[in-house]
């Protein structure tokens, strides 16, 4: 029993570990990164006791969802092992459960003796950072959540909603420790915890050791299976996602199009709907609770409308990216999903019809949040518009009002076509390594972006330190057009796409970007006027990845498909 025990252990422990070291690597460096800008920069850095108290809660609240999700993640891959030991079903739980906790412990332990080390001093623990309390409280959540996790896999409404409401207790119990005196009054740490306090954690915790070992023995047995009404609302949400209930055409159809309807309901479908139809609900829903704050005038309100509608275009854009992008590739990544891999069509073939499939979910979910938008300003902005005694004056306010429109929402549409696209792209590279090289270099592109603009000139004191910045830009616009050409060139090469489409695909580029220079391209007088010229063709360089899918998607299906 103890070397089953042993196993479960190096089992979980070999896919936490190393998750585990980046976090708290991250929360370490992170915060002594901005303490020595913000030394650099000239700023007094906050050691005031109630200044450093009030960055604990976010502090826990980062800690906590990131150290949760790491011990969630090295429990989702080793329970299906863990099942299969031969010895009991409590033993095996009671282990997870306790490498879980040990493992959040010395996460948090690790974390804070860092804080002591290079921020606080002697005072901290009775002072402005309690933790004793936290940690106790969050091996009550943890137990807590492992008996939720394991009693949900036989899921019912009932079990779902009291679930929640412990969540929602145990953390209204949690904030109470830091406000005795009422919500209303001011926070105190929670440096001593009581004997009430700690018996109380402990109950609990029994209790959810005692539920989530049972649940546990369920899901081992075989025995636990949801409500009647939640596998009821299951297939109805499963046959809205992936469209598997709808009666299609019956006649005969290309591989080509068998491939594009079977991969529209394994993924795309469901895109659209997470994606564009949520994003759509968003807008409407928070531009008619905020119209009151955006004022009463007309232009105003539809300034403020479309500011909105952009944000959400942006994250909307994000997550369809992500659900197209995953879906297809099996769990791990390891391979493209069968029935992608196997259909007998070629490369080229292939990416067409997965390449329209992705162009039809862009259009639709941006015309579902174009529709929550199109809803606000026809309730709110509409009826100014048809004030006024002269038809003329009405129609001319009409079609110049609407004209506006029409071309500003060109630009969030613009927006969430390049952002998808390319997630997408990155994505069904299939390859892990490559997702984490792409998003490693924009934030570390990021970062030297702002360390250039705002530490350059206290580090050297100099005043050409402009220079620096054309130079970031011209760089980062010189790798972004290699980059786009080298990706259609080997394409062309692999008979992915036809030389045809890339000149078309160029001459939009060379169109759009005179187009751009005509309007406004400032003259070099002086070196702010460089720097905007530099701006410029950054921007030039970005408007190239609008166009760059249609040369990298081919390129990274085919890639994933011939491993």
């Amino acid at each position: 029993m103890s070397s089953a025990l042993i196993a479960t252990t190096k089992s979980f422990c070999k896919r936490a570990w190393p998750s585990a070291s980046i976090a708290v690597a991250a929360l370490v460096i992170v915060p002594l990164m901005i303490k020595i800008l913000m030394h650099l920069q000239g700023y007094r850095i906050p050691y005031n006791d109630q200044e450093i108290f009030s960055l604990h809660f976010t502090y826990l609240g980062i800690s906590w969802v990131i150290f949760l999700s790491i011990t969630v993640r090295a429990l989702a891959g080793s329970q299906k092992y863990c099942r299969g030991l031969p010895i009991s079903s409590r033993a095996i739980a009671t282990w997870l459960m306790l490498a879980m906790v040990g493992l959040v412990v010395v996460l948090q332990l690790a974390t804070n003796g860092a804080y002591r080390a290079l921020f606080f001093d002697e005072r901290w623990l009775s002072d402005y950072w309690p933790v004793l309390g936290p940690v106790l409280f969050l091996v009550t959540l943890v137990l807590t959540g492992h008996a939720i996790f394991w009693t949900l896999n036989a899921p019912s409404y009932t079990r779902l909603l009291l679930s929640m409401a412990i969540i929602v207790a145990l953390f209204w119990w949690f904030l109470s420790r830091y406000f005795p005196q009422g919500f209303k009054a001011e926070a105190v740490p929670w440096s001593h915890v009581t004997l009430g306090e700690f018996v109380l954690m402990q109950l609990v915790s029994l209790a959810a050791w005692y539920q989530g070992t049972r649940a546990f023995a369920s899901v081992r047995s075989g025995t636990a299976v949801p409500s009647p009404q939640w596998t009821q609302t299951r297939n109805w949400w499963d046959s809205l996602t992936t469209g598997a209930t709808s009666s299609g055409q019956s006649g005969l159809i290309s591989h080509r199009a068998a491939l594009a309807r079977l991969h529209w309901r394994d993924s795309c479908q469901r895109a659209v709907i997470l994606g564009g139809g949520l994003s759509g609900v968003a807008v409407l829903v928070i531009n008619s609770v905020m119209r009151s704050s955006f004022g009463s005038a007309p232009f105003q309100l539809t300034l403020e409308f479309l500011q909105i509608y952009l944000m959400f275009s942006i994250i909307a854009a994000l997550v369809v990216g992500l659900i197209v992008g995953e879906g297809t590739c099996g769990p791990g990544r390891t391979e493209m999903k069968g029935f992608l891999a196997v259909t007998p069509v070629s490369d080229r073939d292939f990416a067409v019809a997965l390449f329209g499939n992705m162009v039809k979910t862009v259009l639709y979910s941006s015309l579902l949040i174009q529709a929550g938008l199109m809803v606000n300003m026809l309730i709110f902005v509409a009826p100014w518009m048809l004030q006024g005694d002269q038809a003329s004056t009405v129609v001319f306010r009409i079609i110049t009002f609407w004209l506006g429109y029409a071309m500003y929402c060109l630009f969030p549409l613009a927006c969430f076509w390049t952002i998808a696209a390319n997630v997408i792209s990155v994505f069904w590279t299939g390859r892990s390594w490559f997702y984490f090289l792409v998003t490693g270099s924009i934030l570390g592109c990021f970062g030297l972006f702002v360390f250039i603009v705002n530490s350059t000139d206290r580090v050297f004191y100099s005043p050409k330190n402009l220079y620096l910045q054309m130079a970031f830009f011209l760089v980062l616009a010189l790798l972004i057009f290699i980059g786009v050409v080298t990706a259609f060139i080997t394409t062309c090469r692999r008979g992915l796409v036809k030389v045809s489409t890339a000149g078309i695909a160029g001459g939009l580029w060379l169109i759009g970007s005179l187009a751009a220079i005509w309007i406004k391209f400032p003259a070099p007088t002086g070196r702010e006027e460089m720097l905007t010229r530099c701006l410029y063709v950054f921007f030039l360089a970005l408007f190239a990845l609008a166009f760059a899918p249609f040369a990298t998607i081919p390129l990274a299906l085919s890639w994933n498909r011939h491993r």
